[in-house]
């Protein structure tokens, strides 16, 4: 191989770890392309589009604007670890699921009848907040995290369970509760 093949490879390589890291999820759930202007550094953000963003802890400034300029929203935020940026202000829930005995669920989780869109399912779905743009991050996966089929190296057992949050857009949720069935 030479040197600028594997130069290419390098930088590919470095793009692709790059995507998955950052501590904040910018996203951009609606059909509306969107400007985020994060501490004066610019984000296009067309509908439907997902990126991770790194943010030191502390105090930071968000301006929305539509791509004609017009400013939808601004605010400040605190970041403490990272977490959600919903530039489109769109439903977002949090999945609750336990990983061990199954007779647990009802002791362990708070599970009941929700309604979704225009749609009832039965588990445990916290609603993330829509009247901010910033949410801490309190999930164990992110927006382009799957939940995990099994636990490698956990021995689950009736004394020993735990219990995995991953975060959701609204479709998205919807989406993969109908697929387990």
């Amino acid at each position: 191989m030479n040197k600028s093949m594997t130069l290419m490879l390098m930088v590919g390589m470095l793009a692709l770890v790059g995507c998955t890291q950052g501590n904040v999820e910018l996203d951009n759930a609606g059909e509306e392309s969107l400007r985020a202007i994060i501490d004066e550094l610019p984000y296009q953000m067309p509908g439907g589009t997902f990126q991770r963003i790194s943010l030191e802890p502390g105090l930071h400034s968000l301006v929305v604007q539509d791509m004609q300029g017009e400013i939808k929203g601004e605010t400040t935020f605190q970041v403490t670890e990272g977490g959600l940026i919903n530039l489109a202000r769109e439903p977002y829930y949090i999945w609750v699921d336990l990983y061990g005995d199954t007779t647990l669920r009802s002791t362990q989780l708070q599970e009941d009848w929700v309604t979704i869109g225009n749609e009832s399912f039965y588990g445990q779905f916290e609603p993330v907040d829509t009247a901010v743009y910033y949410v801490e991050r309190r999930w164990d996966y992110g927006l382009d995290e799957s939940f995990p089929n099994d636990l490698y190296g956990w021995k689950i057992t009736q004394e020993k369970w735990i219990i995995k949050r991953k975060l959701f857009r609204q479709e998205g949720l919807v989406k993969s509760y109908k697929a387990m069935f």
